[in-house]
């Protein structure tokens, strides 16, 4: 008993991030079952695959949060693991996300409690980076994550709330990206390299402009337009970038961050089937389901993997910093 409980108090926020990415994927084929004709059946799986990761994290980390409060605030004021605090209010939204077309209310619900919640992180961190003395090589990626979750807020928001709601988000999230941005490309030009276990998070690269550009379309009721477009362009340049540094990306050390891999990816996938919808050309056809099998086979490799280090009891433990 004593074990568990102390597993615990090392149980990761990070691991909300695996969340993010199948909750990314049952996106992605839900969209992929109305454009590309993907069978019903393969998105209906993956969401209650990810119901029950959702309700299985969020339940322990309540439970870490009710036991171990000392731990928990401790990740809250952590230079790096402070920026994961949004990816609870973000499971929420993506969650939210998943459902809207399967069971609206309860869709909606989730939407109450999710936005909120990131508006409440997204100012307790920006608070905490304002209060606190940071050194460069603390900034990387993962710090868009509290930031850009703003910007998925409207994807279900343009239903459930006033479209002033909407735009607050869009606005608050786009604008501290291009400020982050600047911030993490000068520490990576200008600095040492990050520290091989954040190497992943560079893929949260891609997350920013993708989820941008479905944000946008949303509450630009489905319009195409250079703002979007040049979003979308954004995303699929960064991938481009990424996958030229390919041999950067190293897959024999396994690390939680791994899950940084999934979700941009999903973003832009996306961001690619939602396109495709509009103009309904052969190469956005292609690429859409590229985009869609590169996601899943990366989704699918990462948990492989996440499950053999939790076989290997290699994830609640102690930290080495």
């Amino acid at each position: 008993m004593d074990h568990h409980y102390r597993s615990l108090s090392y149980f990761p926020i990070q691991l909300f991030a695996v969340v993010m990415g199948i909750s990314g994927l049952t996106i992605a084929f839900a969209k992929a079952y109305h454009t590309l004709g993907v069978p019903f059946v393969v998105y209906q799986g993956l969401l209650g695959l990810d119901t029950v990761v959702f309700l299985g994290i969020l339940t322990t980390y309540i439970f870490k949060w009710v036991l171990r409060p000392e731990a928990v605030a401790k990740e809250f004021v952590h230079p790096i693991k402070s920026s994961f605090v949004a990816t609870i209010s973000i499971s929420f939204l993506l969650v939210s996300i998943a459902y809207y077309d399967y069971v609206p209310h309860l869709s909606i619900a989730l939407w109450y409690i999710g936005a909120p919640l990131q508006l409440y992180f997204t100012l307790k961190v920006l608070s905490f980076w304002i209060n606190n003395q940071f050194k460069e090589v603390h900034s990387n990626p993962a710090w868009f994550i509290p930031i850009v979750g703003n910007v998925l807020v409207p994807v279900v928001g343009v239903d459930a709330a006033p479209i002033y709601v909407s735009v607050f988000f869009f606005a608050l999230g786009m604008f501290f990206w291009i400020v982050l941005f600047t911030m993490v490309m000068y520490r990576i030009i200008f600095h040492h390299p990050m520290a091989k276990k954040l190497i992943p998070t560079l893929f949260i690269f891609i997350a920013p402009p993708a989820i941008g550009f479905v944000s946008y379309f949303r509450i630009s009721y489905g319009s195409i337009d250079m703002v979007s477009m040049s979003l979308y362009f954004l995303a699929l340049l960064t991938f481009f970038m990424l996958a030229f540094m390919i041999k950067k990306f190293d897959t024999k050390e396994f690390f939680i961050s791994w899950w940084a891999y999934t979700f941009p990816l999903a973003a832009l996938t996306i961001a690619t089937i939602m396109l495709e919808n509009v103009f309904k050309n052969d190469m956005l056809f292609y690429g859409s389901y590229f985009f869609l099998s590169l996601t899943t086979f990366v989704v699918g490799f990462v948990a492989y993997r996440t499950i053999q280090e939790i076989q290997k009891e290699k994830i609640c433990i102690e930290e080495i910093e």
